[in-house]
């Protein structure tokens, strides 16, 4: 059965206390702070962190498939999953692939990389999955979306997580958004984001995997 072998994580060292949001656009805060990518950093380089940390003590050599989930990719057209392989000095016969157009793409890549391995095509998966996503100001999403990365090793054999099985439903509605040349997220009012998605469709995969 595949599962987890390792995991790892990266967050940016720097913070912006959600205090300055209310002192620059007046309105309301929440308490704490959020994680904020330096100006060196994006969503390929915070992946490689938590590649770098979810390998630590292993052969690279191991590795045979890296897929890389973000809706940030600083590249429109180019493979990130490349040059972060290149960069973790993996052996040059690894599969890349990048997964993006939505906030499902890291659930994707993750049931890609188990049905791969279940397969027996790649044996180890390293998947990493990066996000850097703007709000526009004094908006919620400036307040509540922090920068941050996760890294994942899949594989059959040492694992420390069994995935014993997933159910996954396909489902259109407008919720949150970004089209060609938005800088910005947008949205439609949370109404239609509780009723319409977490009400209905999320009660209805809940109940398809206990079926299962």
């Amino acid at each position: 059965m595949a599962g987890v072998v390792s995991y790892g994580a990266y967050i940016p060292l720097h913070r912006i206390s959600r205090e300055e949001f209310l002192k620059a656009w007046g309105g309301f805060s929440i308490p704490g702070e959020k994680a904020i990518a330096n100006f060196d950093e994006d969503s390929i380089t915070m992946a490689v962190e938590a590649g770098i940390d979810s390998m630590r003590g292993m052969d690279q050599g191991e590795i045979d498939a890296l897929f890389f989930a973000s809706t940030t990719s600083p590249y429109l057209e180019k493979l990130s999953s490349a040059i972060i392989s290149a960069t973790l000095d993996l052996p040059p016969n690894v599969r890349t692939a990048d997964f993006a157009g939505s906030l499902r793409a890291g659930t994707i890549a993750l049931a890609s990389a188990l049905d791969a391995i279940k397969a027996g095509s790649p044996r180890r998966v390293l998947l990493a999955v990066a996000d850097t996503r703007l709000g526009a100001p004094a908006g919620d999403f400036e307040q509540t979306l922090g920068d941050g990365a996760a890294a994942l090793l899949l594989g059959k054999e040492d694992i420390i997580a069994e995935i014993t099985d997933s159910y996954s439903i396909s489902d259109e509605f407008s919720g949150v958004w970004r089209a060609e040349g938005d800088t910005f997220l947008r949205s439609w009012e949370d109404r239609m984001v509780l009723d319409e998605g977490y009400s209905r469709v999320l009660p209805q995969a809940m109940s398809g995997l206990m079926e299962k």
